[in-house]
């Protein structure tokens, strides 16, 4: 039995830490696959017969996931499974290579989402262009215009004809998508229009109730403009033949005036208004007349449009069936919710919106991201600084231990979070990779210590004589034989400096100095604190979560640390 085996047995016979690392192993693949529990896209659909894959298609899109953090994650979503099924499968000699070729992948991928190489699904730019020359073909006349064709009305069916299949696909699920949460509203909202009295404020009828307005007021300038349509259409004819002999001398008197040098410029706008008043008697009842007809045919086109896609989506809606839905909420955290202030106080805590409209569930569980890569990436900041300089210390030991350990303790002196609050202020940043830098930067003197203490212990050892009499340079026995035996107590101060990492950034955060649009659960408590008490229901979701994810650390370290003390073996 190996070494790390034996401490993994020692570890299983510890409940609580084993049952606190079954939590943390939870929160991890619900921050990983976050995508898959919120999304406005779901996994798998079948629209009019064929199968589409929203979520895969727009996964490493950035106009969707619009930080890094989360494209990073969503790239790891593909690699990570790879990495473990090749571990399993490679044999020991080829593991290396692959884990090497697998971080490049994952950083490649990274790198071409996060550059903007992937393009949006229902972008296709060659029939936007198309869409554009075929409105300005119908739209080009270079003579006057009172006397060009009508402008050409863009209609549902005509935009339907530029649209790429998954734009139309988007617009199908974003209709389910507000229908379905407004059915699910339904009780709550009965509750809160007879208690306020107001219409329900879901984006579903929201964007109805502007719909139905449209249509009335389209409806009403028809009926305004009925009676001098038809008189228009009729007397066009006759007032187009009317103006036409004056038109081509107002053209050319008006383009003399505008292009006409300064000392003709007197001149030049005397004839265009004489010009314009030969033509006046025939233009104005012309213009008028055009007029009418414009405004009668702009409100019935628009109406006509806003009718065909309405009976669209109800009929696509209709053919669309989704197979493999978000496990948890079909919004995505980036997009807007609806809802109200006043909505939430008689809706469950799971259908919560926050102060801007995000959707708290999704912003509750994209979270986990932020903690999980702060607490790491803090801490492998902080190893690659305390280990080099502990080891040397240790190993050197003498003036070159002094030096260091005077270096240690000057730097321990500055507090991790003061130091954090004063480098955001003064660089007006709230980055979270500025927040995860300072992080790691003042938070390795910890893990110094503990190295310099074990490789004191270490280098007095027969190995270690050894290695250096038959020659080994330093840099090889310090990192190559001292560190391995040197790694176990380091594992049980791991655990305790990821809380210190987490709590800092929640903190900062909580206090307002947080990156702003993220779902740091720091940030959600700040928006809470920030409408408490009327609206405190929102702090509690974050807080709660952050406690059970710091209490589950601690505990797992706790049991860690004495799996690996062999005074606490069973």
């Amino acid at each position: 039995m190996s070494y790390w085996q034996m401490i993994w047995i020692q570890f299983k016979r510890r409940r609580i830490g084993f049952a606190a690392l079954t939590v943390l192993i939870i929160f991890f693949l619900v921050g990983l696959y976050a995508p898959l529990f919120a999304s406005n896209k779901p996994l798998l659909v079948i629209w009019n017969g064929k199968p589409y894959f929203p979520l895969l298609r727009y996964l490493f899109y950035p106009g969707l996931y619009t930080k890094p953090i989360d494209l990073f994650y969503n790239v790891l979503m593909l690699t990570l499974p790879l990495t473990l099924l090749g571990a399993w499968l490679i044999k020991r000699r080829g593991r290396k290579l692959f884990f090497l070729m697998m971080i490049a992948l994952q950083f490649t991928l990274f790198g071409l989402a996060t550059a903007g190489k992937i393009k949006d699904p229902a972008g296709d730019p060659a029939l936007k262009q198309a869409r554009r020359d075929k409105i300005n073909e119908k739209m080009t006349f270079r003579e006057d215009p009172l006397l060009a064709p009508f402008p050409h009305r863009v209609s549902w069916v005509f935009d339907l004809q530029y649209m790429t299949p998954y734009e139309k696909l988007n617009k199908v699920l974003r209709y389910n998508q507000w229908k379905k949460q407004h059915e699910n509203l339904s009780s709550h909202l009965t509750h809160y229009e007879a208690k306020t009295g107001k219409p329900a404020p879901t984006l579903w009828a929201v964007n109805h109730r502007n719909e139905e307005a449209k249509k009335r007021q389209y409806r009403k300038i028809m009926e305004d403009t009925r009676e001098g349509y038809k008189q228009g259409l009729d007397r066009l004819p006759v007032l187009i033949e009317a103006y036409r002999p004056y038109s081509h001398d107002y053209l050319i008197a008006k383009y003399s005036f505008e292009h006409a040098p300064e000392e003709i410029k007197e001149e030049a706008e005397q004839l265009f208004e004489h010009a314009l008043q030969q033509a006046a008697p025939s233009r104005t009842p012309l213009a008028k007349a055009r007029k009418l007809i414009e405004a009668h045919q702009k409100a019935s086109v628009s109406l006509a449009y806003l009718e065909a896609r309405e009976q669209w989506l109800e009929k696509e809606s209709r053919n669309l069936k989704v197979i493999i839905p978000p496990l948890v909420r079909n919004f995505h955290w980036e997009e807007d919710a609806g809802g109200s202030q006043a909505l939430n106080s008689h809706l469950p805590w799971w259908e919560l919106t926050r102060t801007n409209r995000k959707d708290l569930l999704a912003s509750l569980l994209f979270g986990v991201r932020i903690s999980l890569v702060v607490g790491l990436t803090a801490i492998l900041i902080s190893l690659g600084i305390g280990i080099p300089l502990g080891m040397v210390a240790g190993y050197f030991a003498n003036k070159t231990d002094l030096v260091i350990s005077r270096v240690v303790e000057v730097w321990e002196a500055m507090p991790t979070f003061f130091m954090l609050l004063l480098v955001v202020a003064i660089t007006q940043s709230k980055s979270i990779f500025l927040v995860i830098g300072v992080l790691g930067i003042f938070g390795w003197t910890g893990f110094a210590r503990f190295i310099r203490a074990e490789v004191l212990k270490q280098r007095g050892l027969p190995y270690v004589t050894a290695c250096t009499s038959i020659g080994y340079r330093h840099g090889k026995v310090m990192f190559s034989h001292i560190l391995p035996n040197a790694i176990p107590p380091i594992l049980t101060l791991l655990p305790f400096a990821m809380m210190a990492a987490i709590t800092a950034e929640a903190g900062i955060s909580f206090l307002g100095l947080g990156e702003e649009g993220s779902t740091s659960w720091g940030v959600l408590m700040d928006e809470g604190r920030s409408v408490f008490p009327a609206e405190s229901y929102l702090l509690w979701p974050p807080a709660i979560l952050l406690t059970i994810l710091l209490v589950s650390i601690a505990l797992v370290g706790d049991a860690l640390r004495d799996a690996i003390d062999p005074r606490m073996r069973d």
